[in-house]
């Protein structure tokens, strides 16, 4: 692969620069990837990516989800009273 292939691969990547992995799930909290996806991601074919990334932004929502309701905050990012 060129320097070029390269640069379009990463340009793809769901990476929001969150690097930060929920204990509980193994997701990112920025991309909702795990640590094996994320090292593997360049290797991953086309499709085997697009079969990921349609449940990356569900993982993350669920995981920021989770964490609100563990911490007894609402969406807004307000406490429950």
């Amino acid at each position: 692969m060129d320097d070029a292939q390269l640069i379009a691969n990463a340009e793809m990547s769901p990476c929001v620069g969150v690097c930060k992995t929920d204990q509980t799930t193994g997701w990112c909290f920025g991309c909702g990837r795990t640590d094996a996806e994320i090292s593997q991601w360049q290797g991953y074919a086309e499709l085997e990516r697009a079969g990921i990334h349609d449940q990356l932004i569900v993982r993350v929502q669920e995981t920021m989800q989770r964490r609100r309701s563990e911490r007894g905050v609402n969406r807004r990012g307000r406490r429950a009273s």
